[in-house]
């Protein structure tokens, strides 16, 4: 595995994630634990083009960063620890819950992990 590969998973991982979000809103949301209204569902829809839009970025990073991969991989190193840390708070006060909330949580957390890893060779 290589950096490249790492972008390539985080691309699809947050593809899966928008595109959930933003056609089974409801379902997503609701494993996670969340009571879905029209204003909830309004969100995350929004939120699910947002990581729609950010998936592409992330595939595009290959190519654009060229030379400065590496240094990109250290931004999304920091910005995966974020949403881990959110994540995990939203766990921890009991404000998520779920298959969506601690699939997230892992997910980020091991993302997090390869975008350190790869960006330090």
């Amino acid at each position: 595995m290589n950096l490249s590969t790492v972008f390539r998973i985080f691309a699809a991982v947050l593809a899966i994630n928008g595109l959930m979000t933003l056609f089974a809103t409801e379902t997503f949301l609701g494993m996670a634990g969340m009571t879905v209204n029209d204003d909830i569902t309004t969100l995350g829809q929004l939120v699910g083009v947002t990581f729609l839009i950010i998936a592409m970025i992330a595939y595009k990073t290959i190519k654009l960063a060229g030379e400065s991969l590496a240094a990109f991989g250290r931004v999304y190193f920091v910005a995966e620890l974020m949403w881990t840390g959110i994540i995990g708070y939203h766990i921890a006060v009991g404000a998520a819950e779920g298959a969506t909330a601690y699939g997230n949580l892992g997910i980020s957390a091991i993302m997090a992990i390869l975008f350190f890893v790869y960006s330090r060779k």
